[in-house]
């Protein structure tokens, strides 16, 4: 009876022990902290964003909760969640904001913008426009990728070419394409100057944006343009110095790290973005390369083109308030600029402010050219409802004009007409959902 007696007060004083521990800690963190629920893409389920983890630790009022979701299922999850009305706070995400902002997934943040805390003329113009949707702000930028023209000093060397002198226009690309091309015993080719579309950007859209193409009309599609037109043509003249079989060949034996075929110095030129400044130093540490900017034509400035990862608030956030104090402070000037400073990832921020700050210019000798191209670097989100279609269309009318079953002029006129198919129809629908259900204000 007594050892049942002494049990019992044991039991008593470790129930007493727990709650005393327990409740003030737990009263704490309620006391302490806002939720908000932060979705984001992401492979490893342990990877908190930095901008969310340092967010937490500095203050006391609002705690991020982040929850990663699989690239994969990303949009299904999404709009699941909206449907359901069992949304996350924000998230974090990559495809076009018109998008989702047209299914009337986000909240548009236009009055946000009276916030005296922040300052749009941060983030470069082309992805700031990015954000817009009817000309009404539904997201903010993050971050982006800037592209530029890599070449390799020392093939240049070999093949009698100034390393310090890169081409500024595509007349020399083609000419050093030239010079630099070379085969084996086989005549199978062995190194390149350049190839068209080897890389992430498509060339001859490039070269458009350069001669002033600008693909529309209001929703008038006018992808069949001279300068379309011009640039196609200039594409599929760099394969007057090697055959398409030839280059595809030579292709067909590239891969991904040491294979790619940069790294491997097989390819002399490529337009590539800022990341692969980390993919040399891992696989090629001692590559001697240089960085210019994208060649243009005479007496015509250089483009680029991009997209960007972005915060937005889902339809029927339960806290918006706290959303947009957290999008706020992931996107201002210090944050970015500390993040891409401390991250192990070629981060390059959205906000040009930290982008410009001399810490960044000094991470490598080629931020400055990375930097000027985006500010000459223009959407190519064209037609945002029909986003997919638009490029499926490009990439089919390229095919068949570099094939030559079609001219330049006829392949563009066919997916021109495709393409205006599609965006009528998108437009109609879009008209529809907008009297049917209307966009949630921030």
């Amino acid at each position: 009876m007594i050892d049942k007696l002494k049990n019992i007060i044991v039991t008593i004083l470790i129930i007493f022990a727990i709650v005393v521990i327990v409740v003030p800690i737990g009263k704490k963190v309620e006391h302490r902290k806002n939720r908000v629920v932060y979705w984001y893409v992401a492979d490893k389920k342990d990877d908190i964003p930095f901008a969310a983890k340092l967010f937490n630790e500095i203050q006391d009022s609002i705690y991020i909760d982040c929850v990663p979701i699989p690239w994969n299922e990303h949009e299904k999850k999404l709009l699941t969640a909206v449907l359901s009305e069992d949304p996350p706070d924000v998230v974090m995400l990559v495809s076009t904001v018109p998008k989702w902002a047209a299914r009337r997934a986000l909240v548009c943040l236009e009055n946000a913008l009276d916030d005296p805390e922040f300052d749009s003329t941060q983030f470069y113009n082309a992805l700031w426009q990015e954000m817009h949707y009817r000309n009404k702000l539904f997201a903010v930028p993050a971050y982006t990728a800037s592209y530029a023209l890599f070449y390799n000093k020392s093939m240049f060397e070999r093949n009698g070419l100034n390393p310090a002198k890169p081409p500024k226009t595509w007349q020399q690309v083609k000419s050093y394409s030239q010079q630099i091309l070379k085969r084996d015993q086989n005549n199978k080719i062995k190194e390149i100057g350049f190839i068209p579309n080897y890389g992430t950007l498509e060339t001859s859209f490039l070269m458009a944006l350069e001669l002033g193409s600008t693909f529309k009309q209001g929703n008038k599609v006018t992808l069949a343009n001279k300068e379309m037109i011009k640039g196609l043509n200039e594409e599929i003249s760099f394969y007057d110095i090697a055959s398409l079989d030839d280059i595809n060949t030579l292709i067909g034996g590239f891969g991904y790290g040491s294979q790619h075929g940069f790294i491997s110095e097989k390819v002399a030129m490529m337009i590539l973005d800022n990341t692969y400044i980390d993919q040399i130093k891992l696989y090629n540490p001692d590559l001697n390369y240089g960085v210019a900017e994208i060649p243009s034509f005479e007496s015509r400035e250089t483009k680029s083109s991009t997209g960007s990862w972005w915060y937005a608030i889902p339809r029927g956030a339960d806290n918006k308030k706290d959303a947009w104090e957290f999008i706020k402070f992931a996107t201002n000037r210090k944050i970015q600029l500390r993040e891409v400073l401390e991250s192990k990832q070629a981060l390059f921020p959205a906000n040009r402010l930290a982008a410009k700050d001399s810490l960044f210019m000094n991470k490598h000798f080629s931020m400055k050219v990375f930097d000027k191209q985006m500010e000459n670097t223009e959407s190519k989100v064209l037609f945002p409802l029909i986003h997919d279609v638009f490029w499926r269309e490009f990439s089919f009318a390229r095919e068949r004009a570099l094939h030559k079953i079609e001219s330049p002029a006829e392949a563009l006129k066919q997916a021109e007409k495709t393409i205006q198919f599609n965006l009528d129809r998108a437009v109609e629908y879009d008209r529809y959902v907008e009297k049917k259900l209307p966009i949630e204000q921030f």
